[in-house]
């Protein structure tokens, strides 16, 4: 089987599309048969995300056009065309698919790992959304396999889409990286000078786009005394401070609020930071997967969470989850959190044991065996 994974758009994607195609890639080698074949195609842009995969089966092209113009979509038909893959691979909606003869063998899947265009006015005008709608019900549509992180997804995107997505439709959890664990104190101290971070803080990781959704912990943070003596530490793009400097000033948080990039800051620090965090907050009020909750289980961290249908059917009670825009819930899980040793205990047992159970190499396998189901089918024909 030769599989073609397309990462031009990696730069363009969100953050847990992102992930979503850089664990696959770290995850492909021990899902791999004897016989199968990966290219991957990206930008030099996009190739800076992660690091390349030195193997025999492996094979990298570099492309210079954009991944979803019209140039970008010639190139992918030319190469498919000249590499004949099995399957095209992608988690872009918006990435215009190579054109399929009627002889050939390719199947085309693409992985969505969240809908924030369908669910979130307030991050997208009107346009943005419809077009953001239209393209993807056609790109998808006619896609011959489409995957979700969960059931609550799929449902949802199925009834965007319509229901002739549900023939197609497939649920793989996603998992966790192993770089993310626990951490000792000697390297939490460390990573913390580095980035002088205090001894006391909460983490949150997001995006600019995202500034109503990371408003209701920032404003928790300022109205409850437990939470009023922790730093929060929030990670997420570059225009994320300029995004949330009202909320900060409004709610009298200057000097409370520590912001890094997500790009300048390496998977290894951001582990660490997990590990030595009081807690790990994740806002996001979709039905989605967001990394952010099982990255924090595997280091150690308790997680509160918005209490949505994916986040209930992917980690039940090893996190706590609250109403997504009270902010009396948010500073009351904190204050259970770090009252309770016990209560503190458990959750962080939950959790382990949880992220234990999600692995990207598990995740990579059954990918690779839909991908495998896919191209039997399409022989049988």
């Amino acid at each position: 089987m030769h599989l073609l994974f397309d990462l031009r758009t990696l730069n363009e994607l969100s953050m847990a599309s992102g992930n979503y195609l850089v664990a696959m890639v770290d995850s492909i080698l021990p899902a791999m048969e004897p016989g199968d074949r990966v290219t991957i195609l990206a930008t030099q842009e996009s190739i800076d995300y992660y690091s390349p995969i030195a193997h025999d089966s492996v094979t990298y092209l570099t492309t210079t056009a954009p991944g979803r113009s019209l140039d970008g979509a010639r190139e992918l038909t030319d190469i498919v065309r000249r590499l004949l893959p099995d399957i095209y691979w992608s988690a872009d909606p918006l990435m215009r698919p190579p054109v399929v003869t009627r002889h050939s063998n390719l199947r085309i899947v693409f992985a969505v790992e969240e809908l924030y265009h369908f669910s979130d006015p307030g991050n997208f005008s009107l346009r943005e959304r419809l077009l953001w709608r239209f393209l993807a019900k056609r790109r998808l549509q006619h896609a011959d396999a489409v995957i979700c992180p969960s059931h609550a997804l799929e449902v949802r995107l199925v009834a965007h889409l319509g229901l002739g997505l549900r023939r197609h439709s497939h649920v793989i959890f996603n998992g966790v990286h192993p770089i993310f664990r626990k951490h000792s104190p000697e390297e939490i101290l460390r990573i913390r000078r580095k980035w002088l971070i205090p001894q006391r803080y909460v983490l949150m990781v997001g995006n600019a786009r995202a500034k109503e959704v990371l408003a209701t912990p920032l404003w928790a943070l300022a109205k409850s005394e437990e939470i009023s003596s922790v730093t929060f530490v929030i990670v997420g793009d570059e225009h994320l401070a300029s995004a949330l400097r009202e909320t900060v000033l409004d709610a009298h948080l200057e000097g409370m609020v520590r912001y890094l990039d997500i790009k300048a800051l390496p998977l290894t620090d951001l582990s660490t930071l997990y590990s030595g965090a009081v807690a790990t907050f994740e806002p996001s009020r979709y039905a989605d997967y967001r990394p952010t909750l099982l990255q924090s289980m595997a280091c150690g961290t308790p997680v509160i969470c918005s209490a949505s249908d994916a986040n209930e059917e992917l980690y039940g009670n090893a996190a706590l989850r609250v109403h997504p825009t009270d902010v009396g819930e948010w500073g009351k899980a904190f204050s259970a959190l770090t009252l309770s040793t016990a209560l503190r205990e458990r959750v962080i047992a939950r959790g382990e044991a949880c992220a234990q159970e999600h692995t990207w190499t598990a995740t990579a396998k059954a990918s690779f065996a839909l991908a495998r189901e896919l191209l039997a089918q399409r022989r049988r024909v």
